[in-house]
């Protein structure tokens, strides 16, 4: 069997979430940090956090055999030319700044050669990510959905000037890694997507229902969840883990 490989460029909750699942569907990921700290942090979270290899184990979804398996295919690196040198592909998940991500790039432009460079930013466009890129053509958008090893949504963007071989080995990778793909134009002038727009209006208009007195925070979320089959209300979105702006 071919080798597989990839990295990660971060490690926080989405960052340690995608290379989870990567290392458990057979690639060998390199996931880089800043620091040893924040690169130490990472391969707890990975193990340890919500969501992670232990949690994983204790619900019978993976053998402990298979758990140092997949410990044996990640590494933890603060060197970012060490961690993608030779990988199939490069996945940016650091914190959603657009000037943070946009230096990512223009880092990963300077040490990578032609393989696919994916951001899993949650709504800014392919093209002010790509800016920092000279061959803008090998970047796009794999938008995964938090808790990665649980959500099956990934939404994959192209601009104009990607490259449909890197389109179609995103839209491979989703299929591999068992979960679904919807697969966008990028939108230059918004924010967001699908799911987050669709889910912004959603929020704004229930906080306004609580606003005018019409309904409690209560009241929205059980008509939401008992009238959409939603599975959590807005508010109870917000109360565990979503900030609204």
């Amino acid at each position: 069997m071919a080798r597989k490989s990839a990295a990660v460029v971060g490690g926080g909750i989405m960052g340690a979430g995608i290379a989870q699942v990567l290392a458990r569907n057979g690639y060998e990921v390199a996931v880089r940090e800043i620091n040893e700290e924040l690169a130490e942090e990472a391969r707890e979270r990975l193990v340890s956090g919500n969501y992670g290899l232990d949690d994983a184990v204790e619900g019978g979804y993976l053998g402990a055999d298979e758990k140092d398996e997949v410990l044996d295919r990640l590494t933890f690196t603060t060197d970012l030319d060490e961690a993608t040198n030779g990988t199939d592909f490069v996945i940016e998940a650091v914190t959603e700044d657009l000037a943070i991500k946009g230096q990512v790039f223009r880092d990963l432009d300077a040490v990578t050669d032609d393989q696919p460079l994916y951001s899993n930013t949650s709504g800014f466009s392919v093209t002010s990510i790509a800016n920092g890129v000279s061959d803008p053509s090998r970047v796009a958008v794999t938008h995964f959905f938090n808790p990665v090893p649980v959500m099956s949504m990934v939404e994959i963007v192209r601009a104009p000037q990607t490259d449909d071989a890197v389109v179609e080995r995103a839209e491979e990778l989703v299929d591999e890694l068992g979960k679904t793909s919807v697969t966008i134009d990028d939108d230059p002038g918004s924010y967001g997507f699908i799911a987050n727009r669709c889910h912004a209006a959603m929020r704004e208009e229930a906080q306004k229902i609580v606003d005018e007195g019409i309904a409690t925070e209560e009241q929205v979320d059980t008509a939401l969840e008992e009238g959409y089959n939603l599975p959590v209300g807005p508010f109870s979105l917000r109360g565990i883990g979503e900030e609204w702006d």
